[in-house]
Parts: C-alpha cells; structure tokens; sequence
C-alpha cells in the first residue's frame, strides 16, 4: 500500500510528538495511530496494530496477535502504529479490514 506521511494537525497544534498518525482505508475512514515498540504493543490488551515499512503496510491485525509473529516476520522489522479507539471486537475487526494489504495498489494511505 503506497501512501504519505502525514501528521495530524490536531498533534502538532497541542505540540505533541509526530509519532501520531492518521491512515485512510480503502473506505475512506481515517484511523488515528500512535508509533509504539513492538514489545510495548503486545502487552496491550485491545487494539489494532499495523506495520509499517517505508509507506508500506506490511502486515495489520489485532494487538493480541504481536506476540505470535513469527521471529522471521516482515513486521517484526518495520514500524509499529497502534490504534487504541476501536472498542469493540467488531470494530477492530473493521479496522483490520479496511487497512489489509492488498494485492492491487494503494487503497490504504496516510492523511492528514
């Protein structure tokens, strides 16, 4: 998925670090991130988790799932973004839809 970085305007009125970011899925809903470790996103309990490469997502799914990534895993190599406002099971498994990977180009990308 080919995108630009943007931070979130709101992030950078308050002065907070550009770890913040917003990704659009292939619906057109934004999703706001946050850059974690690896380690410190797999202790959460609830949430999304999405890895990325360059601006490449290279792998999304549940929090939960961190910790099973096998040693040799792409996303055990790339950036961690962690979205925490999905409440719901289903609302994460949302999410995780709308941001997989695709074989065709670019429906998921940052914005500000």
């Amino acid at each position: 998925m080919s995108s630009v970085s943007c931070l979130s305007r709101a992030a950078l009125a308050a002065g907070v670090p550009a770890r913040f970011l917003y990704w659009t899925g292939r619906s057109g809903r934004r999703y706001l991130f946050t850059c974690m470790s690896l380690e410190h996103a797999a202790e959460l309990e609830n949430g999304v988790a999405i890895a990325v490469r360059g601006d490449d997502i290279v792998w999304v799914g549940d929090v939960s799932e961190l910790a099973h990534l096998p040693p040799d895993s792409p996303a055990r190599r790339a950036a961690t973004y962690v979205h925490l406002l999905a409440s719901t099971l289903a609302e994460r498994r949302g999410v995780v839809w709308d941001l997989r990977p695709a074989e065709e180009p670019a429906p998921a990308r940052l914005a500000a």
